[in-house]
């Protein structure tokens, strides 16, 4: 893998991501909003009014992302049970003009937020760059697409990518492929489409973080936010989540989509918990600080000792408050003399020794 790529931190638009910084959280809009104008200006006040960097759609193309016409996908619905569509008439729905794809990256960045966009084809690659995009993003069923992630390179701008279908090997493939023709920069969100909880693989979070040297997120596939959270503690400088106007909508994806009190709520328990992320050594708290006063243990006496007696350890024991000759200050004082009689179960004074 080319060193061009390595970046413990990359720059998009006016934010840092990466550690030491906040985590970044976008909206994923790409299904959700069904090819409505409306309802799409509507997720994106929703999403900039609860504090995402980002929102996300996709850059679908049916007419050159899809030889075979024909195919049908089936995708369950809240209330309607099972669906079944023709993929191309299903991703013509959220096709959008040139046009409307430049007001929608234009009101997206009114609220102050980044405009990301999966392109599925090469075509998508120009119009991404007239857009001005800061960022490219690809997802896992593109890896094998060596021309487009060249494309993506050739702008000499981030890579975003899905790992899914990613070994270790294919991921430094693609991003060799990327970095080599002018691409810089990457980041890499840890995606599955399984239910199997044996084979999520969430160490991959880390492990990606330390192997290939650039920041590592988590893009769900559902609406557990106990995953979410897990990968918070394992370092993931990025988060995604699907929003949708309602759940209800019987269309792809709405389904496993929050709604928005939900995001909400979620987005508040990521920034608490992040929070809980502190620094890389070990400190105590201000209340264990507090604590500390009272429940550590100072060295106290177990017997009567006279003046010029030598302190040995047989004499002293470690009792609550903590306010004295700290316990492990002992062989500092065994062997010195006290220079007054001293009864039995009195704290030990610096004061008191010769």
């Amino acid at each position: 893998m080319s060193n061009n790529l390595v970046s413990n931190t990359i720059k998009v638009g006016e934010k840092n991501i990466g550690d030491g910084q906040p985590i970044y959280i976008m909206a994923d809009l790409g299904l959700t909003n069904g090819g409505d104008l409306e309802r799409t200006f509507n997720l994106i006040d929703l999403a900039s009014s609860m504090g995402v960097d980002a929102v996300k759609f996709q850059m679908i193309g049916p007419d050159t992302l899809l030889g075979d016409k024909s195919i049908e996908y089936t995708y369950p619905t809240l209330n309607d049970g099972p669906k079944t569509e023709n993929m191309y008439e299903m991703f013509s729905k959220l096709n959008y003009s040139e046009d409307e794809w430049i007001k929608i990256a234009q009101y997206v960045r009114s609220k102050g937020i980044e405009f990301i966009c999966t392109a599925h084809t090469i075509d998508a690659v120009p119009l991404l760059e007239k857009i001005n995009v800061n960022i490219h993003k690809i997802c896992t069923w593109s890896m094998t697409h060596k021309r487009l992630i060249q494309e993506i390179g050739k702008t000499g701008k981030p890579l975003m990518l899905d790992t899914g279908m990613f070994t270790t090997q294919t991921l430094a493939r693609t991003l060799d492929w990327h970095s080599e023709a002018g691409g810089r920069g990457v980041l890499i969100l840890h995606d599955f489409h399984t239910t199997n909880h044996s084979q999520m693989n969430f160490r991959a979070i880390p492990y990606m973080k330390e192997f290939f040297g650039f920041p590592v997120g988590y893009t769900p596939q559902g609406r557990d936010n106990d995953m979410d959270y897990m990968a918070i503690g394992l370092g993931a400088n990025i988060l995604e989540k699907r929003l949708t106007v309602d759940r209800a909508i019987p269309q792809n994806g709405h389904i496993k989509a929050l709604d928005p009190s939900e995001f909400y709520k979620w987005i508040q328990r990521v920034k608490e918990l992040e929070q809980t992320l502190g620094f890389s050594t070990v400190l105590p708290t201000d209340d264990d600080r507090a604590t500390s006063k009272w429940a550590f243990k100072s060295l106290y006496l177990n017997c009567d000792v006279k003046k010029g007696d030598v302190i040995t350890d047989e004499m002293l024991s470690a009792r609550r408050p903590g306010d004295g000759i700290q316990a492990f200050s002992v062989d500092q004082l065994c062997g010195r003399k006290v220079s007054k009689d001293i009864r039995k179960e009195t704290k030990v004074l610096w004061a008191d020794l010769d």
